[in-house]
């Protein structure tokens, strides 16, 4: 398949921050961060109370998914907008969450889509054998979709996972791609999506992190509201526990995020036969 992509750091350019660099710092791992990284989210922490924690709870809740998902016994997974692998060296030690799924569930299928070329270059290295990686701008879905046929079963049951990414797609690029994946994906399948929130936020502090967000990475950030963030399952069922703040998906006991902050919606839908 092609690796051209035109999305959020398709081209290497360290003179402009991105949305998996500056993640990746947030979460405690900057080592592979460049300067408008780190002036991106020493911004973004000044903007946005307890940031840091927020997107640290954001990629928790994300393993607790997966977790739980490879352990009731799905087995394919498309992790769109994945990032780039940390290894466990962010502050919680998290590990990737390829590896959260080959420990529960060996022989399991992997795929990493990302615009990143720095993302999609590490996760090439460091998920070798346990994932394959494709370099598709999920604005783009009809790409997005045929790296799913690649190097997925589509006759199975497959788990999407949209972890902090939707929010950087307008109203119609997100409709447009949770209606191909909905008309692509089998009977069974499950998305998992987390996206910035504006419900029960500060408005000044929204809008100043927005601002600050889009000018220090050139690209557009959308957060929405409760009813918004639920309405993009569209076709999708949403299951237990609903759309719930990240910190409240599957909580584990020695949960460490804060719970007053402005944590990003969580929901996981299921595709049911039409």
């Amino acid at each position: 398949m092609t690796t051209e992509s035109t999305g959020p750091g398709s081209t290497f350019d360290p003179s402009t921050a991105t949305p998996s660099r500056t993640y990746a710092s947030l979460r405690g791992a900057p080592n592979d961060a460049f300067a408008a990284d780190r002036e991106a989210v020493a911004e973004l922490r000044n903007a946005i109370e307890k940031v840091d924690e927020v997107v640290r709870e954001n990629a928790e809740a994300l393993v607790r998914a997966v977790r739980y998902l490879a352990s009731v016994g799905y087995d394919q997974f498309a992790d769109l907008g994945g990032g780039r692998p940390l290894q466990g060296l962010d502050a919680r030690k998290l590990p990737d969450l390829a590896a959260v799924a080959a420990q529960e569930r060996p022989g399991m299928r992997w795929l990493l889509i990302d615009s990143d070329i720095t993302a999609i270059t590490a996760s090439r290295a460091i998920l070798r054998g346990i994932a394959e990686t494709e370099q598709v701008d999920l604005r783009d879905p009809t790409k997005v979709l045929k790296a799913l046929d690649v190097h997925l079963d589509l006759n199975r049951p497959v788990i999407v996972i949209l972890g902090a990414v939707l929010h950087f797609l307008t109203d119609w690029e997100a409709t447009q791609l949770m209606t191909a994946l909905w008309g692509d994906l089998p009977t069974g399948s499950m998305m998992v999506v987390t996206h910035v929130t504006s419900t029960g936020v500060d408005p000044e502090m929204v809008a100043l992190g927005k601002a600050s967000y889009e000018a220090r990475h050139s690209i557009r950030i959308y957060p929405r509201t409760e009813e918004e963030i639920t309405a993009l399952a569209g076709g999708f069922v949403i299951r237990e526990p609903g759309v719930v703040a990240t910190v409240d998906f599957m909580p584990s006991p020695d949960e460490l995020a804060p719970k007053e902050a402005p944590h990003f919606l969580m929901w996981m839908a299921e595709r049911l036969p039409d």
